[in-house]
């Protein structure tokens, strides 16, 4: 179809029109565009500098074209020292090819670990990954690489590690330690097993020892209740234990029994020391009452209150009895001694009298017959005189041994008492041991009132001593002191001579000395012997004087 002419430049108009509002649509399409790419930029830009992770973008030739802060910071660099300058220039050869994407050959991978320095020389490290950038033609045109700081938490691993190497050293050692402490434990829990195994065996010992001791043992609390009786103690109290605690103790004693009882046991908690009395025990079974020494123990707990008494009967009953039986025995025996020495001074006084009267008499009469017949002698008889001399002589011997005798049974001067009778044996020590015998009367009215049994038994006594004194003292001064009291004659013989030796006790020798004390006490007197070696002896006597009745 043909336009007209006309209409040509109308319609170049309007292409032209039509071209020019295509190519305005498209600037304002370009402007809007680039208007939307700036903001998209920013907003990038903005989140890159927001973000925690270090970012910066690469051309292909490696020049940093942009860095956000965080990448700075990572660095040690500011932002503006790192735009424009190689990536070279901040890692080594080796760095570049495990960072820059441009370098590595595993893309696309996983993110890697990296150490690198700082611009300050620190050590650091990042976690890296990075993209190769193309462009429309898909040719490289740069690289985008971005870093998480993982300093903080590398440092912390590695000090993590260094803790559980250290808590692993220590756990070890602890372990070690530990089974160590285990091995010594489980070695006492073995001991202390073996230990109480042996106080066990050894309680059961000890209970067996105690069930068999002979003596009464029992076990008392802090309040006097009996809680424990062996086999003795039992019997000696007639009942056992069950029975004793079935019933109460008032059923078996007395109320001052028991007073007297606890008494005891709290006298041996205040003196916190063994308490001995003797009191009298109801045996049930015997249905009498026994004499018992009762030994009582107090003893404490670890804080020193009072805790158990440990009590031991001792059933003095037949002892006792056996005791008297003795006493009354040798009291018998030493009456008995002194009605034999009583008799024997009799016997003797009799037989020295008897002596006296008849066979002294005879003597004198033979001597008077004797001595006539001498002076009726001529001297034409020169034999005959010789003869009655000599029959002389033997009669005077005769009659000097016949006084003799009478002075050892019973010197007559004890009828004058004992002052006399001392006196005669004092001269009779020193004309046989040349007058080393010295007597002293403190009272010229000494032994006045002793009887004739009392003087006898004395003055043998004293007589006993003397001549013990010259058998063995080897004294060179023996002195004889009488004295008297209110109540009783003093005797006190000393002498300076050798002096008792240890041990003399026992010997046949000492046998006088027992035989004088116990003439001694059947009169009611004592002997006391002060004595030793070097220093002498000394023999004192005490009588007491008869009563006028008595005698």
């Amino acid at each position: 179809m043909a336009y007209p002419s006309f209409y040509l430049p109308h319609a170049a108009s309007i292409a032209l029109f039509a071209m020019a509002g295509v190519l305005l649509l498209a600037g304002l399409s370009i402007f809007l565009l680039r208007r939307q790419l700036r903001a998209t930029i920013a907003r990038y830009l903005d989140f890159g500098e927001s973000i925690q992770d270090g970012v910066w973008r690469t051309d292909a030739g490696g020049r940093i074209l942009a860095a956000n802060r965080r990448m700075g910071e990572m660095l040690g660099l500011p932002v503006e020292q790192l735009v424009g300058r190689q990536v070279g220039d901040f890692f080594d050869a080796a760095t570049l090819l495990r960072l820059c994407p441009l370098q590595r050959t595993d893309l696309p991978g996983p993110a890697r670990l990296l150490e690198y320095r700082r611009a300050d020389g620190s050590t650091a490290w990042a976690m890296v990954g990075g993209k190769r950038l193309l462009d429309a033609r898909g040719r490289l045109c740069g690289a985008l690489t971005v870093a998480t700081d993982v300093t903080a938490h590398h440092l912390a691993q590695q000090a993590l590690a260094a803790a559980h190497a250290d808590l692993e050293q220590r756990i070890a050692l602890r372990t070690a330690q530990l089974q160590d402490v285990n091995a010594q434990l489980a070695s006492e829990v073995a001991v202390r097993w073996q230990a109480e195994q042996a106080l066990v065996h050894s309680e059961t010992q000890l209970q067996e020892i105690i069930a068999m001791l002979p003596l009464a043992l029992l076990l008392k609390t802090a309040e006097s209740k009996v809680v424990l009786m062996n086999q003795a103690c039992e019997r000696q109290w007639g009942m056992a234990l069950h029975e004793l605690t079935a019933r109460t103790e008032e059923h078996y004693y007395t109320p001052e029994q028991l007073r007297g009882f606890r008494e005891a046991d709290r006298q041996a908690f205040a003196q916190r020391r063994v308490i001995v009395r003797e009191n009298m025990l109801w045996n049930a079974q015997l249905q009498q009452y026994r004499q018992v020494q009762t030994h009582k123990k107090p003893l404490f707990d670890k804080h020193g209150q009072p805790q158990m008494i440990i009590g031991m009967d001792i059933d003095i009953t037949d002892s006792q009895r056996k005791e008297e039986a003795l006493r009354l025995s040798l009291l018998q025996l030493r009456e008995l001694s002194d009605h034999q020495e009583s008799i024997k001074e009799a016997e003797r006084r009799r037989i020295a009298l008897d002596i006296h009267d008849d066979l002294g008499q005879s003597l004198m009469a033979l001597k008077i017959d004797a001595s006539l017949l001498h002076a009726r002698a001529s001297e034409k008889h020169v034999r005959l005189q010789g003869h009655t001399r000599r029959a002389l002589a033997t009669i005077d011997a005769s009659i000097a041994a016949v006084r003799a005798i009478i002075n050892d049974l019973y010197p007559s001067t004890l009828e004058l008492g004992l002052v006399p009778a001392v006196e005669w044996l004092v001269r009779q020590m020193n004309t046989l041991d040349g007058g080393r015998y010295h007597l002293r009367l403190d009272d010229p009215d000494t032994a006045e009132g002793l009887d004739r049994r009392q003087t006898a038994a004395l003055f043998r006594v004293i007589e006993e001593s003397l001549s013990n004194s010259l058998r063995h003292a080897r004294a060179s001064t023996v002195e004889v002191t009488l004295g008297q009291g209110a109540s009783q004659v003093l005797v006190r013989i000393s002498d300076d001579g050798i002096g008792m030796q240890p041990g003399d006790d026992g010997k046949r020798a000492t046998f006088g000395l027992k035989s004088m004390r116990e003439r001694m006490h059947a009169l009611g007197g004592t002997i006391g012997i002060t004595s030793g070696p070097g220093r002498g002896t000394s023999l004192e006597i005490r009588l007491p004087l008869s009563l006028p009745e008595q005698r």
